[in-house]
């Protein structure tokens, strides 16, 4: 004899799923709301960089005084967040034979030829970088050497150890700059389809602050009478939503966006810096300001006229690549006379230099001019006599031309670098009254 369901049960279920269905409708449109924007949540300001090789400046990891510099390609991936990796090229990773040792070991673990065939390709690559002094037949797996690093991954919770990431202009190629030339005739001139883009953007962007507010409202109600599963997937979804990275809209940026700006930064010497550029893009995690002269710190150490191997450095601590440009500052001549000796100093850069100190003999000396020209020669006056191979050491700054992604925890818009065409319009019109 079949059991039969009495007709209290049924109207408990269907009362049951009456109270369900408002739940259930919330979380359907709330998961595609979710989909939607993480689809389209790849940071609008760090994908400007994507594909480009660029010196990410990071906060000091091993604590030895000096700031980490990171060269490499640089690959966002969609639903990152804002976080992104940096991909070191292949001359420049880290203990290389670890990793061919490895690859030979996953051969003969195997036997599955794709790993030979790519030890023996990365070897023909590395092997002309001269990192490699061995046969590849001699390289074998050592499990207690430095483990090989071939990436730098920096998660959305690091952004704020992030003080830049910088793209200088001079090492991009041809391609690279004609793609970044039209990419700032379209920020300087934009199109009718190129301003519809931003205005739908910039609505998603208010749409989302908007709906995360509402949805924040409902659901803290709605979670208070909801079963324990449903209340779980709602307080689930609710964060989804409010974490969900889109550009917001800001006012005070978008009547800058192609124009030049004053920013004020923490820089990678840990002090407050102004700079200025023109400011390219905006989100809540980056700000990017192009056409900006990058200050670097660098020190050369002269026995005489005569510039020290591996001079210039720099105070950072480079992975994968290091500034070497060659000599910037140059002794022309060393003068000794009775009571005092002349240094000539000129500026081979192709951009100012600044001097911030001239140690002679290890006693800091005066530069009258400490701003110096392309081409300009400065005399420094040193009391007594400093011999014919006096030391030398000299602590400048250069500039560099670069486009900066700054995080916004380190970066603030100050101001316009110049004034609005509607004010001068104004100014032009009181005049010819």
């Amino acid at each position: 004899m079949l059991y039969q369901v009495p007709d209290e049960a049924y109207k408990m279920l269907y009362d049951y799923l009456n109270i369900l269905a408002p739940f259930i409708i919330l979380i359907i449109i709330s998961v595609l709301i979710g989909l939607i924007i993480d689809r389209i949540s790849r940071d609008r300001v760090i994908k400007l960089f994507n594909g480009y090789w660029v010196v990410l400046f990071y906060e000091d990891i091993d604590k030895n005084g000096l700031k980490e510099a990171y060269f490499g390609k640089i690959n966002i991936p969609p639903r990152s967040g804002g976080g992104f990796e940096l991909e070191y090229a292949l001359k420049t990773i880290v203990n290389p034979v670890k990793l061919l040792g490895y690859l030979k070991r996953m051969y003969e673990d195997t036997g599955n030829e794709k790993y030979i065939k790519k030890a023996r390709e990365l070897y023909n690559h590395i092997i002309k970088s001269r990192r490699i002094n061995i046969g590849f037949e001699e390289i074998k797996y050592d499990p207690f050497t430095e483990p090989s690093e071939a990436s730098r991954k920096v998660y959305k919770d690091n952004i704020k150890d992030v003080y830049a990431i910088v793209r200088f202009v001079d090492i991009m190629s041809k391609e690279e700059l004609e793609r970044r030339m039209e990419e700032l005739n379209k920020t300087f001139y934009p199109g009718t389809l190129y301003r519809i883009k931003r205005s739908i953007t910039n609505f998603l962007g208010l749409a989302k602050d908007r709906l995360t507010e509402a949805f924040g409202a409902v659901s803290s109600k709605l979670s208070k009478v909801a079963p324990i599963p449903v209340e779980k997937e709602i307080k689930k979804t609710s964060e989804t939503i409010v974490t969900g990275k889109l550009g917001s809209y800001e006012a005070l940026l978008e009547n800058s966006i192609g124009k030049l700006v004053l920013v004020k930064v923490k820089d990678i010497d840990g002090l407050e810096r102004f700079y200025q550029g023109i400011l390219r893009e905006y989100s809540p995690n980056y700000i990017a300001v192009y056409n900006v002269d990058f200050r670097i710190e660098e020190e050369a150490v002269y026995i005489g006229r005569r510039l020290l191997d591996n001079y210039p450095i720099e105070k950072l601590d480079y992975h994968g690549w290091a500034l070497r440009e060659g000599k910037h500052l140059d002794i022309i001549s060393i003068e000794n006379k009775t009571d005092k000796s002349i240094i000539k100093v000129k500026n081979l850069y192709n951009n100012n230099i600044y001097i911030d100190k001239f140690i002679v003999n290890n006693q800091e000396v005066k530069v009258p001019d400490q701003n110096l020209e392309p081409d300009e020669t400065v005399e420094i006056i040193v009391e007594g006599d400093i011999g014919e191979n006096p030391e030398i050491k000299v602590q400048y700054t250069i500039a560099k031309k670069s486009d900066i992604i700054w995080p916004t925890s380190k970066v603030r818009v100050i101001g316009s670098g110049e004034p609005s065409e509607r004010f001068i319009e104004s100014i032009l019109k009181k005049i010819m009254k």
